[in-house]
């Protein structure tokens, strides 16, 4: 299998404008919290690294999936909260990215992407006329995949931070799972909710938090100096303030409007209209409370004023701890130096 350095942003095949890189054999297996990965090679060249990372995934865990997300209630989904859900849940969602490292030189990571394959019981039970990626195909039969297994395939792609180092002695990988949203609480509002608490347990350590809800406003925004002519935009919404003890980083928790807002419409269409011809766009507001001990939250825009708002609340959650690994290339190792060291 040839792997190409492209410089178009492409992270499989040949670019016009690609570097041919050598390959450097890892192979090396190893558990992350119970799910096998394996690193079978890195490739390297004047431009760049380029990482593949695999990781099995249990076919029983995915039909079981495939099972309670059959197809009519995938194609049924519309709301956010729903496919966060589903993406949660989904066990060939668990996207991850990587610091790599040659001979404790950190690179910069450019891009990555990530393919699927699915053995044919499983996809056939799904569309006869789907197939597998026609990259994810090659990539089973590069690193002689168990084909009785769905299988995760992740391609990153680094930049040199110094200069390049085409033989590396050791290298370095310290992999992170990227956060899912999971809602864990709901609760409504209107304008006379100042003072209300609720309370809510983080989905994975259990943790309680308690809101106290300190002032609900009903808010009319303008996009006059924004919006595009002849478009008319909605306008109002619901702006609520809150603390929330004990105190959580901004970055993992937030609250979230359970409801869509209205989309934006041509002037001369009635709203009904706007739905058939402009399709499902939408305009957002993000909320800041000006007191440093309060949070706020936007709800989504409407036409007309907000009286009620169901709200939702939001944890990001990581679903693996950090794991690094480490391994020698094959010209480097030497007896009893062959396996990879995990912390």
């Amino acid at each position: 299998m040839e792997v190409y350095y492209n410089k178009t942003g492409m992270t499989y095949g040949r670019a016009m404008q690609s570097e041919k890189t050598k390959k450097i054999p890892i192979g090396q297996t190893f558990l992350w919290e119970k799910q096998e990965f394996s690193i079978p090679a890195i490739y390297v060249c004047q431009s760049g690294v380029i990482l593949d990372l695999c990781a099995k995934i249990n076919s029983e865990d995915m039909i079981s999936f495939l099972k309670k997300w059959n197809r009519e209630i995938r194609t049924a989904l519309s709301r956010q909260e729903e496919y966060e859900q589903f993406d949660a849940e989904n066990p060939g969602s668990r996207e991850f990215t990587a610091n790599l490292s040659l001979d404790g030189e950190s690179l910069s990571l450019r891009m990555g992407s990530s393919l699927r394959w699915y053995p044919k019981d499983i996809y056939m039970a799904e569309a006869e006329d789907w197939k597998n990626d026609k990259f994810a195909e090659e990539l089973m039969s590069a690193y002689r995949c168990d084909k009785n297994c769905c299988w995760y395939f992740g391609r990153l792609v680094y930049d040199w931070s110094k200069e390049p180092i085409l033989f590396p002695q050791e290298i370095s990988v310290v992999l992170k799972a990227k956060p899912v949203s999971v809602t864990a609480g709901h609760f409504e509002t209107d304008l006379s909710c100042t003072g209300k608490t609720i309370s809510v347990f983080h989905p994975a350590t259990g943790e309680e938090y308690m809101l106290t809800l300190q002032e609900c406003r009903q808010t009319r925004v303008s996009f006059a100096d924004i919006g595009a002519e002849g478009m008319v935009y909605p306008e109002y919404c619901q702006t609520l303030s809150y603390r929330i003890s004990p105190e959580i980083e901004r970055s993992l928790y937030d609250i979230r409007d359970c409801a869509d807002g209205d989309s934006p419409r041509a002037a001369n269409l009635s709203e009904k209209e706007c739905k058939r011809e402009c399709g499902p766009t939408a305009v957002f507001m993000a909320g800041k409370s000006s007191r440093p001990n309060e949070r706020a939250a936007c709800s989504s825009l409407h036409f007309e004023p907000v009286p009620k708002v169901r709200w939702r609340i939001n944890f990001q959650v990581t679903p693996k701890e950090d794991l690094a690994v480490r391994f020698r290339p094959d010209y480097v190792k030497k007896t009893g130096e062959n396996e990879s060291c995990c912390r």
